[in-house]
């Protein structure tokens, strides 16, 4: 048998072995009906003015505390309520996205934990009983990530910088997320691969590969979901208007546009 036809063949049979194949579908239905869907928020200026020509319509201009000879040196800021609404609501929207992610996590992890010990307790194949114990060992670490994700507290920013900066954190662990669900596949792969030549146990090499393409494949659908989320966010976060300040200088002044 070659290679290719063994990779076919091995994989497609143990991704269905135990129901552990329906499992993955149920998470996946339910990432598609409680993804978090963004909070309606009130609409910015469409058409916003050049900084240089008029103040952002999100700052309110409040004059800084005079200096000892009675003139303000600083043009001081503050966001709008509008603009904090529109923060707090992102922000709201990420941890609820986030905790939404981990528990489909879990719940991916305990689904792979009892396909797994099922299939280890109840096949004598060999190949059978390494799929069932590499999905049941990947099933307790998806379960403890998500569990400590879930019992650790999450800042909540309430400024434009903070709430955006916290945003691209997770955006970026999703991302790095997503290169390592494509390692796990590339490793199960590989080793089912090479179980088509004369390796020692090849049936157990088919077995544990196998099972890493699932949980490569698996994991990496549910991290796309959350990281496609994330990059929604951020685009809102952009279309937000930043500040205008206004500074005096020994000659002149000058104008500054913060995000």
């Amino acid at each position: 048998m070659s290679w290719m036809q063994t990779l076919t063949t091995h994989a497609a049979t143990r991704w269905v072995a135990g129901g552990l194949l329906a499992a993955g579908g149920w998470a996946l239905y339910q990432t598609a009906t409680a993804q978090t869907t963004a909070p309606s928020l009130p609409p910015s200026d469409p058409d916003p003015a050049p900084v240089e020509h008029r103040e952002s319509p999100s700052a309110e201009a409040v004059p800084a505390p005079p200096t000892e000879n009675g003139t303000a040196d600083a043009l001081h800021t503050e966001p709008s309520p509008a603009d904090s609404a529109r923060i707090k609501a992102s922000v709201t929207d990420r941890l609820r996205a986030e905790r939404n992610h981990l528990w489909r996590v879990a719940a991916w992890g305990s689904a792979n934990i009892a396909g797994g010990l099922a299939l280890r307790l109840a096949s004598d194949q060999t190949d059978t009983r390494a799929f069932g114990f590499q999905s049941a060992a990947w099933g307790v670490v998806n379960v403890g990530i998500a569990a400590a994700g879930l019992l650790s507290s999450r800042d909540r920013p309430t400024t434009w910088r903070g709430a955006i900066n916290a945003e691209r954190r997770y955006h970026d662990i999703l991302l790095a997320n997503l290169g390592l669900n494509i390692g796990y596949a590339s490793v199960g792969t590989a080793m089912v691969v090479a179980s088509a030549y004369d390796v020692d146990d090849a049936a157990a090499w088919r077995g544990h590969g196998s099972a890493l393409i699932l949980q490569g494949a698996g994991l990496f659908v549910l991290d796309a979901i959350a990281w496609l989320g994330s990059r929604r966010r951020i685009v809102d976060f952009l279309s937000m208007p930043g500040d205008l300040a206004a500074r005096s200088l020994p000659v002149g002044g000058a104008l500054t546009w913060r995000f």
